[in-house]
């Protein structure tokens, strides 16, 4: 006879075999896997704000919240998923826009209106990787944010200096600095709903391309 494969109990007091899918939605008995979880949570936080419980998720996507648990994990689980799922579109959408850049001036403001613009278009789901979580796991995510968004745009700032002949071993530290900067300028920006996006980006790139060198 076959050995029995082993179970596992999860949190919730569950047993189940390893493999087993994340469960069925409560409306048709689709199979509620990961991404429709992660797909349903975005939907809801960008509709509703930056607030919205867990329960309120589980049932956007149509399933219990145990089932929630199973296939994502807790609130700062969530966090993280939803938060490497926004870096990864910035970074792709950032690097695409560097990669066609004229100049190195055209690079960076392309850069960071690039950042602006995604984080308006989605500002609550901006909002809630930056601001979630509790005590030092929400510092912990706010820096995996920071972290793997600087790792995209090391990317194409490399990319970029390399296909010129210039040295890519600075993207590192730049991407860092450009994150930092563009995160606190994002959070001001988000608050103020008179602010023009194309201003900021344009006076965001002054500095970072010339400093506090006066203009001629």
């Amino acid at each position: 006879m076959e050995p029995t494969a082993p179970t596992r109990k999860h949190r919730s007091g569950i047993v189940r075999r390893p493999g087993r899918p994340a469960g069925r939605t409560l409306a048709d008995g689709v199979i509620a896997d990961r991404e429709t979880l992660l797909n349903a949570a975005e939907r809801l936080i960008l509709a509703k704000g930056p607030s919205v419980s867990l329960d309120a998720i589980a049932l956007e996507a149509g399933v219990t919240k145990p089932i929630l648990y199973r296939g994502v994990g807790g609130r700062d689980r969530l966090i993280d998923a939803l938060a490497e799922r926004l870096s990864a579109r910035m970074g792709e959408w950032v690097s695409r826009e560097v990669a066609a850049a004229r100049s190195p001036h055209d690079a960076v403001h392309r850069l960071v209106s690039g950042y602006l613009d995604q984080t308006v278009r989605e500002r609550n789901l901006y909002l809630y990787v930056s601001g979630g979580g509790s005590g030092e796991d929400r510092v912990r995510g706010l820096l995996r944010f920071a972290e793997l968004t600087a790792e995209r745009f090391a990317e194409g700032i490399a990319n970029f200096r390399a296909s010129r002949g210039a040295n890519p071993d600075v993207a590192t530290v730049w991407s860092f600095g450009l994150v930092g900067a563009l995160h606190y300028v994002t959070l001001w920006l988000l608050r103020d709903t008179n602010a023009d996006v194309n201003g900021v980006a344009d006076q965001l790139t002054l500095l970072l391309c010339t400093g506090f060198r006066l203009e001629d």
